[in-house]
């Protein structure tokens, strides 16, 4: 029995890994890494920034290696009036599973009036998937020898958006995968490539002034699979005098979050944290929080 539960669980952690590319980018800090799904994104912001954000989810009774983990450096850089360049790194690692993705972002402007524009965007790169199976024992290691290990051949792709701002409202749409393939791929009894759904992103946001000081922040980052797989992300948040901003947002995969964000902009500096809840009656109170922090330099 306990050979046949080994045996199931290495193909739970297989599946798992077939579906990584439709359920990764469900970060907190979502709107401060907008151009990580959007390439658009990237040259919607003025000057240059470097962030650096870490998703944690704490298993109690598990060592800190098993805690599922995103560590992620984006960079985002304003280069001319027209153009933005940026590069995205993320280590994804749950338990014996890990996804290492490298992308870079280009986007080009285009003046719609004098104060809104549409941005154009494009994103090459990929991922590196690996499966370390030693850690446990397959139930006949004759009969699957390929479900052992799964390689860290590269995997290139492709991705395309569109975004359009104002200094009230700004929306986008965008495809980060192209490239998607619905087949695992074999070589040699090992794994080579494994499969992932095409994902289709939309986002969108107003701005309300109250006062001088105080302005609310509605907005949603949602996304559709090929194979119908969706998620919704809708927050709403406060800003004040440019220093601090705090919000909620609601996923439709029953979670819930919060999180403050501090800007010090002598510093050039912002800094945030967030704090996530699964509502899944289910799921026990060790396997639901996940923290977040965030640190910006921009300048």
């Amino acid at each position: 029995m306990k050979k046949t539960y080994k045996f199931l669980f290495l193909l739970v952690a297989i599946f798992s890994a077939t579906l990584l590319q439709a359920q990764t980018n469900s970060y907190i800090f979502y709107n401060e890494q907008q151009n990580i799904v959007n390439p658009a994104a990237v040259g919607t912001e003025t000057g240059h920034s470097v962030l650096l954000n870490l998703r944690s989810q704490w298993f109690q009774g598990a060592s800190s290696s098993d805690n599922p983990q995103i560590q992620t450096l984006n960079t985002t850089h304003r280069i001319t009036d027209r153009i933005g360049l940026g590069v995205s790194i993320a280590n994804d690692k749950i338990f014996v599973q890990t996804e290492n993705s490298f992308f870079a972002d280009f986007s080009y402007s285009l003046p719609i009036t004098e104060e809104n524009n549409l941005y154009l965007g494009l994103k090459a790169g990929g991922n590196l998937y690996r499966l370390d199976a030693n850690r446990f024992k397959t139930y006949n290691q004759a009969y699957d020898p390929y479900l052992q290990n799964i390689s860290r051949k590269f995997q290139p792709n492709i991705g395309a958006g569109a975004y359009y701002k104002t200094p009230k409202f700004y929306a986008g749409l965008s495809i980060p995968n192209l490239l998607a393939s619905d087949k695992t791929k074999v070589n040699n009894e090992v794994v080579t490539s494994v499969s992932e759904q095409m994902v289709f992103y939309a986002m969108g946001g107003y701005y309300f002034s109250i006062n001088q000081d105080f302005t609310i922040l509605p907005r949603f980052q949602m996304y559709l699979s090929k194979n119908t797989q969706y998620q919704l992300d809708a927050t709403a948040s406060v800003l004040y005098t440019d220093f601090i901003e705090a919000g909620v947002t609601y996923r439709t995969t029953q979670a819930i979050n919060g999180y403050v964000l501090f800007r010090i902009p002598s510093y050039y500096l912002s800094v945030g944290y967030g704090f996530e809840s699964y509502l899944q009656p289910k799921v026990t109170s060790s396997l639901r929080n996940v923290h977040e922090f965030m640190v910006v330099l921009h300048w």
